[in-house]
This record gives structure tokens, sequence and C-alpha cells, in this order.
């Protein structure tokens, strides 16, 4: 008899069992199962725009197939993008950026990613209000550092306020990051809030991260207030990061980039030189052309999310039970669901959303996700019609839920 030899169990270190699968994709992977299946599926879930990606960007990618552009690139990006991208900004805000000051990679999730990586020391706090994108959190502790949490009100639409970063701010504090248009709420904070923060964050010498990842979808006459306005007076404070992923319909080709003072770019460059190297160098050629165009197809996709926007957001405070505001920006609703828990099952945002997708087909995010479990949140990245029969199928299934 031969007996085989003890085999060591799989040991994984902690740094990656602490991190959760992103609850967003994990949505998108179930949905997806059940299409596959052959279910039909009005799927809220994604946070990608349902736009193709504007036909001279596609373009400008297959002629740089087409010419041979498909090597290594600088690590941190061509130069040619790097310089559009600082153009775009100083032409904006009359910054006189260079190309020592961007980094692109494959998505800004990479850039924030590396930054991360950069900037937080184990014992370190960085402070993100709540709600928050998915991968702040975890991002934050992949790096060794402790992410605290700032409160901000549904009454005031979740936007960020100094009084809520300051009230859990401590003298571990070392960084501040802030989204907006937020994801998942849509906030946008003021200029004038902005401000304050900044300020805050110099007097306190720390770094403030700005994710503007969907600055251009803005609505009802609110302004996008940029970091990067303060960026030349604190560039040891401010670091601006931003993305082709949403006001391009760019997702797959996996490009953002970050801007902040060189020393940091040589930082993050760095570490990017050792996992990813450079971002494809197609994407980059698609990118510069994006930059430097008309944007024409970015008002049109502009123009549809604020008509699906005017119709959801009535739409779904006219079901009983959810409660939703305005949202200021991006391409998300924010709805209130708790007056469901205890019902039928449901007792927190997951249990909710479970049950929508199980019995109405209807896939949404559960609040859970972005730290704030009495909401689910919603995209309206796709079309009229589908949003339409989404609504009226969480309509129905709730109705019977209350029977």
């Amino acid at each position: 008899m031969t007996v085989s030899p003890t085999r060591p169990g799989l040991r994984l270190t902690r740094r990656v069992s602490d991190i959760q699968v992103s609850p967003t994709l994990e949505v998108l992977n179930r949905a997806q199962a059940l299409m596959a299946k052959g279910f039909d599926v009005v799927d809220f879930g994604p946070g990608e725009p349902d736009f193709p990606t504007p036909p001279s960007v596609s373009a400008a990618g297959i002629r740089a197939i087409e010419r041979g552009f498909t090597k290594y690139t600088n690590a941190l990006g061509t130069k040619a993008l790097r310089d559009s991208i600082a153009k775009r900004y100083n032409t904006r805000y009359g910054t006189s950026l260079q190309s020592e000051h961007v980094i692109a990679g494959n998505g800004g999730k990479q850039e924030l990613f590396n930054l991360m990586l950069a900037l937080v020391d184990k014992g370190d706090e960085v402070i993100i209000p709540v709600p928050y994108w998915v991968s702040f959190p975890d991002q934050v502790q992949f790096a060794g550092g402790t992410p605290v949490f700032a409160r901000t009100e549904a009454s005031n639409r979740f936007r960020a306020t100094l009084d809520g970063i300051q009230a859990v701010a401590s003298e571990r504090t070392r960084g501040v990051i802030l989204n907006s248009p937020n994801n998942p709420t849509g906030a946008v904070i003021t200029e004038e809030e902005l401000e304050k923060i900044v300020e805050w964050c110099v007097s306190r010498d720390v770094f403030l991260i700005f994710d503007e990842t969907y600055e251009f979808f803005v609505y009802d006459g609110n302004r996008h207030a940029s970091a990067m306005r303060w960026f030349e007076r604190y560039p040891e404070t401010v670091i601006v990061v931003n993305s082709m992923s949403k006001t391009f319909a760019m997702t797959g080709w996996r490009l953002g980039y970050a801007v902040a003072h060189p020393e940091i770019i040589s930082a993050i460059g760095k570490i990017q030189s050792h996992s990813t190297s450079n971002p494809s160098s197609i994407a980059q050629a698609a990118a510069t052309e994006a930059l430097a165009g008309d944007e024409s197809e970015v008002q049109k996709m502009y123009v549809a999310y604020q008509e699906r926007r005017a119709w959801l957001v009535p739409a779904i405070n006219a079901i009983d039970g959810l409660c939703c505001a305005d949202p200021d920006g991006a391409f998300y609703i924010f709805p209130d669901v708790k007056s469901w828990f205890g019902k039928g099952g449901i007792h927190d945002s997951q249990s909710f959303a479970n049950y929508l997708l199980d019995e109405a087909r209807v896939a949404v995010v559960p609040g859970s996700a972005f730290g704030a479990d009495d909401f689910v949140r919603i995209s309206y990245a796709t079309s009229m019609e589908r949003i339409r029969e989404g609504v009226k199928r969480i309509e129905e299934a709730l109705r019977r839920l209350d029977a």
C-alpha cells in the first residue's frame, strides 16, 4: 500500500485575506450567470457607460495597431499622452503642469492603489467620507493603513464636509480621499467646502487625494469643483486622479492617470514599473486622441444621462418604501430601502438586493458595499427602455412582498 505524503495546506497572506472581492463585480457576475442561463435581467449594477467608445477614439487605437505601435512605452506613459493630460488641466485651470507631473496607468484604480502603497505606512489613518467607492478602504488596508470613515448626511445629499472629516481626525491621520462626483451617491462637493478641506490638509501636513472620475457628469446647475484649482499653491498636498473610462466610455481600454508633485509621480512610477510597467500602448494612443477631441460624443452621453435621471428619481420615489435624493452628478441614484427591512426575509441591503434579483430579475448593488447598509445603488447607465422595465419590476416585486 502506497501512502501519499502529507500535503501542506495553502497559506495566504493576511493582506489578501483581509480584503474583499469588489461587491460591484460580484453583482455583475451573478447577474451575468443568470443571463447566461437565459434569464432576462435588468442590470442596474455596473458602473459602466452603455455607450460605445467614440468612433474617433477607437479609430486612433486601430491606427496605432496598423502602424505597429504595439511595443513597450515609458512605464509612466508616453510623453505625448502625459503632455495631453497636462495641457487639458492647464487649459481649464491655468496651471503650468508638465509631463513630469503626470503618470498614466491601467485605470484610475491602479493609480489610487499605487498612491496608497507610496504614501501610507502601517499605523497611518486615511479619512474616507461615507458612502465611499468600494475599493478605497481595501486599498488603504492593503497598504498597511487604517481607513477611518467620516459621516455625511442624506439631507445634504451626502456631500463631504470639513466638519465630518475633523470629527474623526487624529494624530495618526495621514491623508484624506475625496471622490466628487461621488460613486455611489452622485454627491458633488461645493468649491467652498473643498477649499476648507484643502486648507485643513495643508495645515495638518496630510495629503488630499481627489478622485474626479465622473467630473463631466454634473446636473441641475451644480458645478464641478476640482482640487486642481489648488495644485499650484499646494503641490505637496493635492493629488488628482482621473480616468478615461467614464467620460469617454473606455472602460475596457483600462487607462487612467494621476497628477501630483514630481517626487510622488516618481515614487508611484517605481511601483508601477515593478507591477504592470506601462499601460497599453494602443490605449494610450486612443486616450491621446480622446483628450484632443471636441467631446461631442461625450455631450451626447451627458444629455442621455440627464434625461434618464430626470425620469428615474421621481419614478423610484413614487414606489412605497423607497426614498431617493436628487443626485448632483455621476450616473447613479442611492435610494433608502430600510423601510423594507423585516419583511419577507429582508434584513439588510444585501438581502434586499438578493430579493430583487431572485424575484424581479433586477440587479442592484447593496449599500453595504459602500459603507451605507440602509441603501442600494442603482446605475442609470443603461437605456431608458430598460430603466422603465426595471422600475416596473421593482414596483411589482415590492408590492407582492407587502401583500
